[in-house]
């Protein structure tokens, strides 16, 4: 079967516009199941609180573990992300709540360059690009939240405006 010439533009119009929506769709769905894969690893992560995460300025590990009794706050994040710093200062709030505990978990950074931001933040430092690797984590920043008995409540990927309100609206 031949196309008639002056069919052929609006065909091939058509077939670009079909093929941009198959895009945009398959870009959101592929989002979103990384999103619910970051969620489901998390939940199921049995070793989550009793394996050792470096520390980023000293030697020594954490147990997420040993914060039992506190909210904790798992925060994945990197010096050369702009949307880290800002999410980091909206938590700040945390630091000085004895109820909630806030773990920086620098990944893929250089560590000379995240000890320049380390100072600024009252968190607890380790280097997350293991656990990042493990959880399959889909982007910078993310974070997710534990209870004060180290069970899961929520995840989030992205930078949100108004992140710490949220997490206080979970408890």
């Amino acid at each position: 079967m031949k196309l008639d010439q002056k069919y052929f533009a609006p065909f091939i119009g058509i077939g670009a516009v079909i093929t941009m929506l198959f895009i945009v769709y398959a870009s959101f769905n592929f989002k979103s199941e990384q999103e619910e894969n970051f969620r489901a690893n998390t939940m199921q992560h049995e070793s989550l609180l009793v394996n050792p995460h470096p520390y980023v300025n000293h030697g020594d590990s954490l147990r997420l573990a040993e914060l039992n009794g506190k909210r904790i706050i798992v925060l994945f994040w990197s010096s050369w992300s702009d949307r880290s710093a800002e999410i980091m200062e909206e938590f700040d709030i945390f630091s000085a709540n004895d109820g909630y505990e806030v773990v920086g978990a620098v990944v893929k950074d250089a560590a000379e360059t995240a000890e320049l931001l380390i100072p600024n933040h009252d968190f607890i430092f380790i280097d997350g690009t293991k656990l990042y690797n493990d959880l399959k984590v889909p982007g910078i920043p993310s974070f997710f939240v534990l209870d004060e008995r180290g069970d899961f409540v929520e995840s989030f990927v992205g930078y949100r405006e108004g992140a710490a309100q949220k997490v206080t609206e979970l408890f």
